[in-house]
């Protein structure tokens, strides 16, 4: 878990900001089983390519406005930004491969 933040309105705009091009928001809730199911994965992920890009995690009942701000609809969502641009999102719950890949390219 050390390799990922967890992300609300106090900290969200200063991990937004910090040194690397590459950064990785997923998007959950407590009450989303595949939410659940996807960040152990998630958190591997992040651990293997935590040289390439900066990983944080958004709980919606959280911080509703950092959710509302990317017009998140379906959780679990991941985005990955690109010099603060979303480059990639992926929606629902998919192998490892699929998040490593979103991330690569992107870096």
């Amino acid at each position: 878990m050390a390799d990922v933040t967890a992300l609300d309105a106090t900290n969200f705009e200063s991990f937004m900001h910090q040194p690397g091009a590459v950064k990785v928001l997923r998007f959950w809730a407590t009450w989303c089983r595949p939410c659940i199911a996807l960040e152990p994965t998630y958190n591997e992920v992040a651990g293997e390519l935590k040289g390439q890009a900066n990983f944080g995690e958004v709980d919606i009942d959280q911080a509703p406005e950092i959710a509302n701000a990317f017009g998140i609809r379906s959780v679990p969502t991941v985005l990955v930004f690109k010099d603060g641009q979303p480059v990639d999102a992926i929606v629902g719950l998919y192998p490892k491969h699929h998040y490593t890949i979103a991330v690569t390219k992107a870096a």
